[in-house]
């Protein structure tokens, strides 16, 4: 008896594992992130797994869809765990077009760091973090870091956070993306959508 219920309960906390992993990339895919029709979280069908490129990590497997479009995928479910894109020589007013068009699809940006950088961060929910979110979560990190006695970290302003972002999209260019046009040099741009927490998942 004793052995039977032991099986019972390796079996249930295996599928409950398994439950929940699937849980997640699952609600990855419902937020319907991705590029050319590519979603994070949705499975990669085998018809479309060609053209490997070598991995530095056994668990994820890369493809090369066409010269400027990468998928990576969880090696044991097909599942995608991140998309790049490359636009190779590409002009300031495209690269303001590009943003446009970002923010209607994906609302005003989490941040943008050194006209190099623009990126959305999103939790659980699907819900968009703001910039603030983002500071205070930072600035949180640097009281824990400074281990100051309780009495003066209490005096620090900072909010707690619920800071778990699921997924990111960050469009990096190599030329700062609001020069002046006159002034402009033709820039290499990547967009990357990518989900940590499938990422973390994979590599367990």
């Amino acid at each position: 008896m004793k052995a039977i219920v032991k099986v019972l309960l390796v079996v249930s906390i295996f599928g409950t594992g398994l439950l929940s992993a699937n849980g997640i990339y699952e609600k990855v895919e419902n937020m319907k992130k991705g590029v050319d029709g590519y979603i994070l979280g949705s499975t990669l069908k085998k018809e479309q797994q060609n053209n490997s490129i070598p991995s530095d990590n056994d668990k994820v497997k890369k493809y090369l869809v066409n010269n400027d479009l990468l998928i990576a995928i969880n090696v044991k479910n097909n599942k995608i765990l991140a998309i790049n894109k490359r636009f190779n020589a590409v002009k300031q007013l495209e690269i303001k077009s590009m943003i446009g068009s970002l923010i209607h699809d994906y609302d005003e940006p989490t941040a943008m760091a050194h006209d190099k950088m623009i990126y959305w961060v999103y939790d659980k929910n699907g819900k968009k973090l703001t910039e603030d979110d983002l500071k205070n979560w930072k600035d949180s990190l640097k009281v824990a870091k400074t281990k100051l006695p309780l009495v003066e970290a209490i005096k620090v302003d900072t909010k707690q956070v619920d800071f778990d972002p699921y997924i990111s999209i960050k469009m990096t260019s190599d030329q700062p993306m609001m020069s002046k046009v006159e002034d402009e040099k033709l820039a290499n741009v990547y967009l990357m959508v990518s989900s940590e927490k499938l990422i973390q998942n994979t590599m367990k």
